[in-house]
Order: structure tokens, then C-alpha cells, then sequence
């Protein structure tokens, strides 16, 4: 190669060692090599050069290759310089999407330089050839010569028997496109293009497989304009798909310029090249209708699927298998949304898609698997982690979306206040010491503590971390994820991060007592350590702390302080109706605050929330730090609900404080807030206790209780309530059957605080096990549960002449009239309203009592 007319390559990727070993392979191959850290300094410099060629990667954090090459194709200048991508992406959407976006070739990681340094040479080449097709094309492709109509109509005429009287309209209307003639025959696109490659004598395309693009043959702003696309046939040929097969032109020039090969044309509908050009961010996200999906093969249903999760801002996909369908739901904000519903056979092989994307075993199906795979959606980068397990219809799928490229957003962007923001920046700016964020699952625990984590200067510090797994990337820090298979497990890799040497530990989440000791251990030699853990508000973390195996006096020692937080669904600013506060809705809120707001907003709903009212959520926190005082009170083994109730005379904003406040702002409807975050804090208030709710493993609960929970009973707080007595005597006995923890743990609660003795079960066959062991006075039961649910379990009790009453509770009424044929005596509908619980259980056990009176 002439040294001095080497080719000129541009390498564009951010991780700067990949960087130089690029430099290093292309130089000694024989190119100039102009190297890019980030898309931003590569089109700064395209401002003024022009490379032969441009090396890209996918995966960057400011703008991903997609982005970039989408700016490449809106400059005429540019348009038609050639792009080869790097990376790990190997699916054939994501070979789509490259020709979608205007790449010209696609190399995957890890790099081999043999195969690089060839794929750079034939690319190198397709510039002058690229150019050659721009000016051998003298004029637009598009409309097609109107000389070929008059034959083609012709041939319409023999073959579908048009009359004379529409033959002669036809040809008045001088009508040059074949697809606008189609329609005025009733013809599809894709009869229009089956009848037109009949008569070209060309081979008729259905649907184009995006595994059979030829990447590179021609450049995307050329395809999209002349509506054709290169492809290999299953005998490896090189073809060309277009929709006009009576452009003579294009079709000359593509046999002129590719004469070597002697292309084969095919003609397809103009729908199945503009899907495949669609570019990043038009038209995608669009959730397909039940006729589209039947249209449509598996892998551009599974590609839709994920479009639209993304486009409706899911967290979560499901895929489950019913019996007569299988059902593909989002979580969406916190609640699940049904989106899908496809035969049997077609989810069947849905999930099997993603099983082999996700590299799990296809073939094993009774099994859980756990897997991931990597995917680029709009311009953004994904990571999809697969989790199957096995149901009684069959194998369930479910699909976690991580952006672990997206920038965190700053604390205030979250919903904490500017105090609190300063609190949180004081806690990462410490040498040593625990900062503990605490909430329950799906809460954004993870999301503050990336926030938090930007303000530390890892550049001077040492970060590492052992997470479960990365869902963000930290630049200067040193992730490592949790991976059994390889044996990478939590205790493991903790352990060898603390012969790492590093300045801050982040700790996933406390979830053993060993992790919770590790973490205090660090703490407590001069590190600062960042960690989670399941509560419901800051200073109940102490008592979760305490039944991990952490002393009080090690608490107090070593924790800097303790964020909790919470998300709740915030009105849709597009629809919300606001007005004064309501007498209901005043007394709501009299318990917690004098300043009752005089003007609140409730949801309405329109199409930018779909109908619910609500558009996205935003957090609520309270931030407890451990001055010296509250230190000194959880050393001396003080009451929680006295040191919660010392914050708050302190002036610390505390979660229902927040919550109130952002009533107030008009951000929350006051019911919602109320059932949320307001009930949970009043049922503190009443017991005067701060530990956790009674959970499954708490057999059984009662508000008079001894020993250990007098210690959490405020000093002057009201007398129990009365307690419900039964025929012997004794406190009314009720069995809860429900596989919520959550659910499950707020009515123990509710009921508790009433005087009831409360036996807890998490689905039917725990259930009956309890029924079997004792007798209870009520039974509350959910309806959908694993194992066995609550309608089977009511069929069993009946079996087994037990003939305690049955409530159920259920988030909808399909099953209520099947419920009440068995024998139940009362449904009460999700959310549960306290008072509305009480009453019924109340009616049901005074009916009872009255029956055996």
C-alpha cells in the first residue's frame, strides 16, 4: 500500500485503551488513522476532514453509534462516506438497525484483527464505488416510467378479468404508480407487487428476513430514496429487493455496477423496505393490533414487543403462558398492563426467540434460567435480563430492561428537596462511615444511589462495587457483577473487594447477616460504605439491622445516616383537575399536618396517560442523619418510634412530611397519597411501634402482645382498641392468605391494631396446613395466587368440613360470582381501604356470632 495514499480511517470509541489498540492494528495495516474519543470530538472534526472510512462503536454513554450515524445521514456531505460498527450486538435486528441508521458494515466483539483488517480493506473500497452509483443515477427512481403501465394494465386486465367499462377509467386516469393502480383495483401492496414481479418476470419477495442483508453494497440514503436493499439468497447470491421493478434505470445501473456478481432483482411491497429503513426514533414503538401480529414472523414480533416496551417506558415485559393464549404484559409506573395476547403456539416460540438471544437453553423448559442479552432500541442501549420459569400452562417469561449507559439524573431531578440534596451531598463527600438507602422492592433505591454516587470524585478515590447486577455504568469505577454459574458469587466477590484497597465500597444490598456485618465491618475501618436495604422508612433500617445480627452500638458507630424512600404515581400534568380540598379529604389528612392544603388535584385522564390520570412517578424521601443525639439514643437501645418522633421535632423532613407537601404542589392526588404512604404511618402511629411489619414468618400477631413489643408502645399513647371476643372468649382468630408481602403485611397490621390474633399464609396450601392446625374465626384470602389459588383452596376447606367464613379480596370481580357459589361470605376489592376492611370483617363475624347465638 502506498504510504503516501493510505486510506484514511476514522476510529470513533470511548473506552480509551480499545482506542489505541485500534490505532495500533490500522497503522501497522497500512492506514492513516484519526482517532475520536466519543461521537461529539468525531463530528467536530468531520466539520473539516473527510476519512475513506469510519470505524465506530455502538455502545458509548454521550451518543450511541446509531445517533452518530443517524447525524452522517441528514448531512448530504456526509451521507456517503462508509461506516463499519463495533460491537457486541449480534442479532439480525441489530443488523437491521445498522442499515437502518446507514452503516455499511457491522464487526462484532471481541475484535479479530485478521477479520478487521480485511473487513476494513473491502469497505475502504466502497466509497469510490458509492460515489459511482450516486452519479450513475442521473434522475429520481421514483416514479416509474410511465411506458411500462399500459402492458402492465393490460396483463391486469387478462388476469383479473377487468371489465372494459374500468379498463377505460383506468387509462383515463393516466395513472403512473403501481401501487396507486392497485388500490383503485381493491389490491394489497402486496398483491400490487406479486402481480408486478409476474409480469417483469422477476421472483416476488412476501417479507424480506433482516438476516439476509447485505450490509454495505449500497448506502442507506441511496436505498431509501430508491426503495431497494441489498440481500444474500440461501445460496449466499448477491440480490437486490426493490418495489418497482420497472424502474429500467435503477435497475441498469445496479447491473452495470454490480456486473460481477450478475444480481438477481426481486420485487416486494414498499412497506417491507421502509420497515426495515425506518430510522431511530420514527414510527417505532407502535403496539401492533391483533391482524398485525398475525402478519408479522416471530422476530419482528419479539422486536415490536421491546420498541413498545421502551416507547410506554416499561420496566418489566411478561410473557405468560394461559391456557388458551399467552398473555404479554408490561409493568408500567409500578402496576402490570396486559399489551398482547397471541395463540399459544406463537408465544411458545416468542419465548423461545428471546431464550436464544438471551443464550439460554431452548430445549429446556421445566427448569428457571437466568440470561441477558444486549439490544439497541431508538438510539438507546439496552441490556435485557431473561428470567424463565415454569407454570402449570407452560414456560413464563420475564424481561428486565436496563439502560445501563443512560446518565444518572441529578438528586433534584428525583424529587428531593434542596435540603435534602445538600444532606445527600454531604454524605458522599465523607472519608468513612455507612450511608444506608432503604425502601421496599421497585422503590428506585438503586436509581438514588447511582445519583449519589455521581458526586463522588473517582478520580481520586477508589470505587468499587459488587451489585446483582451493574444496571448503570460508573465511569473510573471498578463494577463487579454477581454471576453464580462462574461462581462469582455475593459473598465471594465481596470478600475480594476488601483486598482491592478501595476508598468506597457500594454494596448492593444488606441481605444476609453476613453482607449487613461486611458492611458495617468496612464502615467502621475508615471507608465510606453505600448500601440497601428493605424497609419502610429511615429508622426502621435499625430495627431491620437488628434482626441481621448488628448491635445497636455498632449501628451507632458507624452509620452516617439513612434515606428512605418511595415512588408514588404522580398526576398527568396534561389532564389533572384541580379544586378545593373536600371535607373527606381534609380529614385525611388532619392527622399528620395543621396546614391542610386548600387546593389539591385529582386524575381525570386523557391519551397522553391512557385514560389512567397518572404519568409517571416521582419519589418521596426523608433523610434521617445520625447526629451525635440520635446516635446516643439508639446506643441506649431507645425506642424507634422515639427517635423518629426526635427527627421530626429536630425538623427533618420525614416521608409523610414529603408526601404532603407535594400534595400540596400539586404533584399527588390526596387519596393516593393517603393509601400509600399516609395509612402505613397512621398504623405506626396507633401501635406506637417502628419495626417492620409482621411478615410471613411471624406465625401469628396480636396487638397486646409482650416482652420485645412493649418496647416500641410511645409513652402516652392510647389504650388498645377493644378486642372482637369470640363464643370462647378469646380475641377473634383470622387467618390471612395472601402472596403479596406487601398486602399481606398491612392488613396483619390493620387487624393487629384492632385486637385480632392474626395467622399469616402466602398462599392456599400454606393455608389449609393452618386450618388443618387450628381453628380460625375468619378467613381473608386473595384469589390469584401460586401453588394453588384461593378459589381451589376454598373448594378443598369445603371438602374437609372446615367452616370458618371466607372473605376474599381481589384487584377485579372475574371471579366474584364463582367465589360467592362456594360459599363465601364477602369480596373486598384492591386497594384495601382500612375502614372499608374493618367493616366487613366486623359484619361477617357479628353475623356469625349471631348464627351460633
Amino acid at each position: 500500500m502506498d504510504k503516501f495514499n493510505r486510506p484514511l480511517i476514522l476510529s470513533v470509541e470511548d473506552d480509551p485503551d480499545m482506542l489505541l489498540l485500534l490505532e495500533r492494528i490500522l497503522t501497522v495495516g497500512g492506514y492513516e488513522v484519526k482517532p475520536a474519543a466519543g461521537c461529539g470530538e468525531a463530528l467536530e472534526w468531520l466539520k473539516s476532514g473527510r476519512p475513506d472510512l469510519i470505524l465506530t462503536d455502538v455502545m458509548m454513554p454521550q451518543m450511541s453509534g446509531y445517533e452518530f450515524c443517524a447525524k452522517l445521514q441528514a448531512a448530504p456531505e456526509l451521507a456517503l462516506i462508509p461506516v463499519v460498527f463495533l460491537t457486541a450486538l449480534d442479532t439480525a435486528q441489530d443488523k437491521a438497525r445498522a442499515l437502518a441508521a446507514g452503516a455499511g458494515g457491522y464487526l462484532t466483539k471481541p475484535i479479530n484483527k485478521k477479520e478487521m483488517l480485511e473487513a476494513v480493506s473491502r469497505h475502504a473500497r466502497t466509497k469510490g464505488q458509492w460515489n459511482g452509483l450516486k452519479e450513475g443515477l442521473s434522475a429520481a427512481a421514483w416514479p416509474p416510467r410511465s411506458d411500462d403501465m399500459p402492458g402492465f394494465l393490460d396483463f391486469l386486465r387478462d388476469k383479473l378479468k377487468i371489465p372494459p367499462e374500468t379498463m377505460s377509467r383506468l387509462k383515463d386516469a393516466a395513472v403512473s404508480d403501481i401501487y396507486q393502480l392497485g388500490a383503485l383495483l381493491d389490491l394489497s401492496a402486496a398483491q400490487a407487487a406479486e402481480h408486478a414481479a409476474a409480469y417483469a418476470n422477476r421472483a416476488y419477495l412476501p417479507r424480506i428476513n433482516p438476516e439476509s442483508i447485505q450490509l454495505g453494497a449500497l448506502p442507506t440514503a441511496f436505498c431509501r430514496s430508491n426503495r431497494v436493499i441489498a440481500i444474500r439468497d440461501g445460496s449466499g447470491e448477491l440480490g437486490f429487493a426493490l418495489s418497482n421493478p420497472f424502474n429500467r434505470e435503477l435497475v441498469g445501473l445496479l447491473g452495470r455496477c454490480f456486473s460481477e456478481s450478475q444480481p438477481k432483482i426481486y420485487v416486494t411491497a414498499p412497506a417491507n423496505i421502509s420497515m426495515l429503513l425506518k430510522q431511530p426514533g420514527k414510527e417505532r414503538g407502535k403496539t401492533l393490533s391483533k391482524d398485525d401480529i398475525e402478519n408479522l414472523s416471530i422476530p419482528e414480533i419479539a422486536e415490536n414487543i421491546l420498541e413498545t416496551a421502551v416507547f410506554e417506558r416499561a420496566s418489566d415485559i411478561h410473557i405468560e403462558p394461559k391456557n388458551d393464549r399467552t398473555v404479554i404484559r408490561f409493568r408500567v409506573d409500578g402496576d402490570m398492563r396486559e399489551v398482547y395476547a397471541v395463540k399459544p403456539q406463537t408465544g411458545l416460540m416468542l419465548i423461545t426467540r428471546f431464550k436464544a438471544l438471551g443464550e439460554l437453553d431452548v430445549a429446556e423448559r421445566r427448569k428457571p434460567q437466568d440470561g441477558s442479552m444486549q439490544t439497541t432500541i431508538d438510539s438507546r442501549a439496552f441490556i435485557v435480563r431473561l428470567a424463565t420459569t415454569c407454570t402449570p400452562a407452560g414456560e413464563s417469561l420475564i424481561l428486565r430492561l436496563l439502560e445501563p449507559w443512560a446518565k444518572p439524573k441529578p438528586l433534584e431531578d428525583l424529587g428531593m428537596s434542596q435540603k435534602q440534596v445538600r444532606h445527600m451531598v454531604d454524605f458522599s463527600q465523607r472519608n468513612h462511615g455507612l450511608v444506608i438507602i432503604a425502601g421496599p422492592t421497585g422503590s428506585g433505591k438503586t436509581t438514588t444511589i447511582y445519583s449519589l454516587l455521581q458526586h463522588i470524585d473517582c478520580e481520586a478515590r477508589s470505587l468499587i462495587s459488587v451489585e446483582d447486577p451493574v444496571e448503570y455504568r460508573i465511569a473510573k469505577a471498578n463494577q463487579q457483577q454477581v454471576d453464580e454459574k462462574a461462581g462469582l458469587t455475593f459473598e465471594a466477590l465481596l470478600k475480594s473487594s476488601l483486598r482491592q484497597d478501595p476508598d468506597i465500597l457500594f454494596l448492593g444490598e444488606m441481605r444476609d447477616p453476613f453482607s449487613a456485618k461486611m458492611a458495617i465491618d468496612f464502615a467502621s475501618t475508615g471507608h465510606l460504605t453505600v448500601s440497601s436495604i428493605h424497609t419502610t422508612n429511615a429508622t426502621t433500617a435499625v430495627f431491620r439491622l437488628e434482626r441481621l445480627g448488628i448491635t445497636r452500638g455498632a449501628m451507632a458507630d458507624s452509620i452516617l445516616g439513612v434515606i428512605a424512600q418511595k415512588l408514588v404515581k404522580r398526576l398527568c400534568p396534561h389532564c389533572k383537575q384541580t379544586g378545593p380540598v373536600t371535607e373527606e379529604e381534609a380529614a385525611l389528612f388532619s392527622p399528620f399536618t395543621r396546614d391542610i392544603p386548600a387546593q389539591v388535584a385529582r386524575p381525570a385522564g386523557c391519551p397522553k396517560c391512557a385514560g389512567t390520570g397518572f404519568l409517571g412517578r416521582e419519589g418521596i424521601y426523608e433523610i434521617v442523619k445520625f447526629y451525635p443525639e440520635i446516635s446516643d439514643m439508639i446506643r441506649r437501645d431507645k425506642p424507634i418510634s422515639e427517635i423518629r418522633d426526635f427527627a421530626r421535632q429536630r425538623g427533618d423532613m420525614l416521608i409523610t412530611d414529603h408526601a404532603i407537601e407535594k400534595v400540596r404542589g400539586l404533584v399527588f392526588s390526596p387519596r393516593l397519597v393517603y393509601e400509600t404512604v399516609l395509612l402505613e404511618e397512621s398504623e405506626y402511629r396507633e401501635k406506637g411501634a417502628a419495626g417492620p411489619a409482621p411478615g410471613a414468618g411471624d406465625v401469628q400477631q396480636r396487638a397486646s402482645g409482650t416482652g420485645r413489643a412493649e418496647r416500641f408502645l410511645t409513652a402516652g399513647a392510647p389504650p388498645p382498641p377493644a378486642v372482637i371476643s369470640s363464643d370462647a372468649g378469646e380475641s377473634s382468630r383470622i387467618l390471612v392468605v395472601e402472596d403479596d408481602p406487601d398486602t399481606r403485611a398491612l392488613i396483619a397490621r390493620i387487624l393487629g391494631n384492632q385486637g385480632f390474633a392474626v395467622t399469616l399464609a402466602e398462599d392456599g396450601v400454606a393455608a389449609l396446613k393452618q386450618m388443618q392446625a387450628s381453628r380460625f374465626d375468619l378467613i381473608l384470602s386473595d384469589i390469584n395466587m401460586p401453588n394453588l389459588d384461593g378459589l381451589k383452596m376454598m373448594e378443598i376447606k369445603m371438602q374437609k368440613k372446615i367452616d370458618s367464613p371466607v372473605i376474599f379480596f381481589t384487584s377485579s370481580g372475574e371471579s366474584e360470582a364463582l367465589g360467592l357459589e362456594l360459599g363465601a361470605e364477602d369480596y373486598i376489592k384492591k386497594p384495601v381501604a382500612k375502614e372499608v376492611l374493618l367493616a366487613r370483617v366486623k359484619n361477617v363475624l357479628k353475623r356469625r356470632s349471631g348464627r351460633r347465638g
